[in-house]
């Protein structure tokens, strides 16, 4: 699954707004005629666009030096695990700092240590070796990166319409998932793989330079005592753990996080190995998955999210079912099931970031989101090794239907919650 509602035309600039004091209610404005949301809108596309090459060019380039699901799984595991270590720390970087900074440093990082992977590939140096000394560090910053843009989103748009905002971000994202693998598919067949990594690394620069023309602050201005990190980290946790609705949500969302955590390799190992089927064609699925996505995102545009649990179960069951029968494995019937998985992960995850977002205050913004990912991202590891051990014992498509299964699994047993099924999201806020 992929973890961030709009009008089109850029309309007039909009003014750049003071610091606000805590407590103070941002300036709202329609999307369209906010200049530094439109900024961060174009940033993010391109960015995502180079996402999509590398999510799609990177398990192939790995699969075609190793030929083992375990290496994939090795890669994914270390470019997760530093997540369970620097996550919480991220979250109190991102509340005490200038989180437009933040943004930018980290994707500049990744601009850099991307670049290192065709660079290895030109000189005919160990890729495998440098794929692996960059995994931690990319999944640092990337760290350092979804704390701050994901807490910056209430400041930067409204909490009124955090719903309308992710969503658009999300509908965006998946025009490049529509596009991006088959791109990538054919260019790593044409080009190789080099060249088609490259791209995904300018693309984090141009995603820093949108971020440096943001003029408005993102974050609420607040006097903070002295840094006391172990206090702060356990406010974070204290927080989530204090409010039943997120409580559930995020626990939910950790667990199928880590189920799905292999899908990618997993897709990766059955579609080109178990079923002979070429790298065209696994691009084609992928950006099939990301037509879905997209309808899904817009869907989701129109949609005002309000009935947030039901929604994320609802959601997270069909994808489960649409797993399951893609194990059938024939086109006709792995195309239309991409398909579906994409429609549903987009209304799953809309609905849980907003849901998150809303239910924090701006000054715990940063450490509600990094430990919701330390819980959800830290822990894949688990779900990455499973899923690579299982690659090489029992093949693609019955680790298919075992991570299909458990997801089903899952979704059932958290439906017997009553909290969670009953959750809101009313007024960009979420009612205890």
């Amino acid at each position: 699954m992929i973890e961030p509602e709009g009008a089109g035309g850029l309309g007039d600039r909009a003014e750049p707004l003071p610091p606000t004091p805590r407590g103070t209610r941002v300036r709202e404005e329609p999307l369209s005629q906010n200049r530094d949301f439109l900024m961060l809108l174009g940033g993010q596309g391109i960015s995502a666009f180079g996402d999509a090459l590398s999510l799609t060019a990177l398990p192939l380039l790995v699969l075609a030096i190793t030929g083992s699901g375990i290496a994939m799984g090795v890669v994914g595991v270390l470019n997760t695990i530093p997540d369970l270590v620097f996550g919480l720390i991220a979250g109190v970087i991102a509340d005490r700092s200038d989180r437009r900074l933040m943004i930018l440093g980290a994707d500049f990082g990744r601009a850099l240590l991307t670049a290192l992977i065709p660079l290895s590939i030109f000189l005919g140096g160990p890729t495998i070796a440098v794929i692996l000394l960059i995994a931690a560090p990319m999944s640092m910053l990337r760290a350092l990166f979804l704390a701050a843009y994901t807490a910056a989103m209430p400041s930067l748009v409204g909490r009124p319409l955090l719903g309308r905002a992710t969503s658009t971000l999300e509908t965006v994202y998946s025009l490049s998932f529509v596009v991006g693998p088959s791109v990538a598919g054919l260019l790593a067949v044409v080009v190789g793989f080099g060249p088609t990594i490259a791209v995904d690394a300018l693309s984090f620069l141009a995603s820093s330079l949108a971020m440096a023309l943001i003029r408005r602050p993102l974050q609420e201005r607040q006097v903070r005592p002295p840094l006391d990190l172990r206090a702060e980290i356990r406010e974070g946790i204290a927080y989530i753990a204090g409010h039943p609705t997120l409580r559930l949500a995020v626990s939910y969302w950790g667990l199928i996080s880590v189920i799905t955590a292999g899908l990618i390799p997993v897709l990766t190992y059955f579609v080109t190995r178990q079923l002979g089927l070429s790298s065209a064609t696994f691009g084609l699925l992928l950006s099939v998955n990301g037509v879905g996505y997209l309808l899904g995102a817009l869907g989701m545009n129109r949609l005002k999210v309000r009935s947030a649990g039901r929604l994320m179960l609802v959601g997270t069951a069909i994808e489960a079912i649409a797993m399951i029968i893609a194990v059938n494995g024939q086109v006709f019937v792995l195309m239309p099931a991409a398909f579906v998985v994409g429609a549903a992960s987009a209304s799953v995850v809309i609905t849980y970031v907003t849901l998150r977002s809303a239910a924090a205050p701006d000054e715990l913004l940063g450490r509600v989101g990094s430990t919701a990912r330390t819980l959800s991202i830290g822990l894949q590891p688990i779900g990455m090794i499973a899923a690579g051990v299982l690659l090489d014992s029992i093949g693609g498509g019955a680790t298919l239907l075992l991570m299909g299964s458990a997801l089903l699994l899952a979704t059932i047993g958290f439906s017997a919650s009553g909290t969670l099924r009953r959750a809101m999201v009313i007024g960009g806020h979420v009612p205890r």
